[in-house]
């Protein structure tokens, strides 16, 4: 059955350039939530610098511990499946709109 997924992609091109856009969606938008939350683990280390208090570096897990972060990328290594989720999902898009006007 897992055969058959490449022919339904490749039968109607429209399917995969709508692949390439949603991995390319889903990418940038795992990089914005990272961003956001890196500027609220930031503004709580300047909070707490204000006051005077010495505390160490802050994840995003000690600072919403009811919300699932395990999905945002706080650093740039976990960054990196996002950015390869964008490339991947740009280069799917880009070949198919080439095989596209290519052949149709």
């Amino acid at each position: 059955m897992i055969h058959l997924f490449p022919k339904f992609l490749i039968a109607d091109l429209r399917r995969l350039i709508a692949l390439g856009r949603f991995l390319l969606r889903s990418g940038a938008f795992i990089l914005l939530v990272g961003a956001i939350g890196n500027a609220a683990t930031t503004a709580s280390a300047v909070a707490m610098s204000i006051g005077k208090q010495a505390v160490g570096s802050r994840t995003l897990a000690e600072l919403y511990p009811s919300l699932p972060t395990w999905w945002v990328p706080e650093s740039i290594l976990g960054c990196l499946p996002a950015m390869t989720l964008m490339i991947i999902g740009f280069s799917i898009t880009s070949l198919s709109k080439r095989l596209k006007n290519a052949y149709f």
